[in-house]
């Protein structure tokens, strides 16, 4: 991939550039200030409670480092090149730690509290996808069955009709959200479903700021709680890495996971002790990072989409669909089904030959409205947007924006270093995504037998 390159203007004719900057940044106030009066989006609200958290997060709100500084630096060290890809998988929790402690700000502040990707349907909003696709995964782990599983209808020996009330309350089902991130998708599971459901994640910022949101908000709360035997919080996270899980076995009714069992140095290792912490007859459900048949360890722009892919996005490696799945069934899962989501129909499309989602003249004989999951990173400039910042001027303008907030002290020093990592990582899916080499919704559904000892 080329870099990235600025001519500047000369007096001879060349001033197009500077004309471009100032027409841009002009608009981008205009619409800015539009948008701040006229819509609910907020975005200097949320820009300030970003700038907040980041004052936070340095004062010692560090998982990896004592700052934001040394993260980073300790993170760049572990995806040099001369760094084995067995030392980031033996040194996993520093990876994924420093790459947490770096990104989750900047994954709240312009992604929002679901760290995943979603096809967007037609007439979905952003929003929508992302719920429809934390739902469909849902939709998978049977909790149904998982409520009445070795229990009988409650209602009075005396009474042969079976009255509204005699199951047992959802809420007693318990589900594990396996790398929960700050637990968006575990607050929408847990409207959607009524389960009890516990996140884990390794990272303890995360930790502090999902159980932040979850007492945030009232719809969580189990208000009948002392008499009812439930807990305070229908929904929490708690701190433990997933190749050692802080719980006893066959604690849990079902688990599923969405984008984070990728971080693991072992799949196997991984996927067994999920297995260990479910009930016998539970089902297990993710969403998997994975490396496509399309892959080419030989082709030079294949092997430079993965190392973006890994070094924006705190990867050790990255496994291929035929790994995961037979790592899934060493673990002892039945496999009930799996398939690249990717290749769903979702009402877009894309050039057979180069991957390009389009909406030219070819496109539009097929088009229904429907966006490509990795659109949000594909560069624009449409200022309403955080692909924005993948053009050439919008790369620019964070990189220098955030060194100025770094100088004024508005922002930790190394911030900057950590916004590169996270755009040239995005740059990766992109590409990754547009070439069919990569996919972020490797669905795999499994099993644990009835027989489990």
């Amino acid at each position: 991939m080329a870099p990235f390159s600025i001519t500047l203007p000369t007096r001879s004719g060349g001033s197009s550039n500077g004309d471009l900057l100032l027409t841009t940044s002009l608009s981008t106030l205009t619409l800015l200030s539009f948008v701040q009066l006229c819509t609910p989006a907020d975005p200097l609200g949320k820009s300030l409670r970003f700038l907040k958290q980041l004052k936070r997060q340095e004062k010692g709100n560090l998982t990896s480092a004592s700052n934001v500084q040394s993260s980073v630096s300790e993170y760049e060290r572990l995806h040099l090149t001369s760094t084995s890809t067995t030392e980031r998988n033996s040194n996993y929790a520093t990876l994924v730690n420093s790459y947490y402690d770096l990104a989750t700000l900047f994954y709240e502040w312009g992604w929002g509290a679901s760290f995943h990707f979603s096809n967007r349907h037609p007439h979905e909003s952003f929003d929508e996808a992302t719920r429809r696709h934390e739902f469909y995964l849902a939709s998978k782990l049977n909790l149904s069955g998982s409520l009445m599983n070795g229990k009988d209808l409650v209602h009075d020996s005396n009474e042969e009709e079976v009255k509204e009330g005699s199951t047992p309350s959802m809420a007693s089902v318990k589900v594990l959200d396996v790398g929960c991130g700050i637990g968006g998708p575990m607050r929408n599971i847990c409207k959607f479903t009524g389960a009890d459901i516990t996140g884990l994640t390794l990272n303890q910022y995360q930790v502090d700021r999902g159980n932040e949101l979850c007492r945030a908000d009232a719809h969580f709360h189990n208000h009948s709680s002392e008499t009812n035997g439930l807990p305070p919080i229908r929904c929490r996270s708690t701190q433990g890495d997933f190749m050692k899980q802080p719980f006893e076995a066959s604690t849990f009714d079902a688990a599923y996971a969405i984008e984070a069992t990728c971080h693991a140095p072992d799949r196997v290792g991984c996927y067994s002790e999920i297995y260990r912490v479910l009930k016998p007859g539970s089902i297990f459900a993710c969403y998997e990072w994975c490396l496509t048949d399309k892959y080419d360890p030989n082709n030079e722009e294949h092997v430079l989409i993965k190392k973006q892919i890994e070094e924006g996005d705190g990867l050790p490696d990255i496994a291929t669909t035929h790994y995961c799945l037979t790592a899934l069934k060493k673990a002892g899962f039945e496999i009930l089904e799996e398939r690249d989501c990717v290749n769903d129909e979702y009402g877009g499309w894309q050039d057979p030959v180069t991957g390009a989602y389009s909406v030219g003249k070819e496109g539009r004989k097929h088009y229904r409205g429907g966006k490509p999951w990795m659109l949000p990173l594909m560069s624009s400039w449409n200022p309403f947007t955080q692909r924005f910042q993948f053009n050439w001027f919008g790369l620019r303008l964070t990189k220098y924006s955030l060194k100025i907030m770094e100088f004024l002290r508005l922002a930790p020093v190394g911030t900057s270093r950590t916004q590169i990592l996270l755009q040239s990582g995005g740059m990766g899916l992109a590409r990754g995504g547009e070439l069919g080499i990569f996919t972020p919704m490797y669905l795999m559904v499994g099993r644990v037998p009835l027989d489990k000892k």
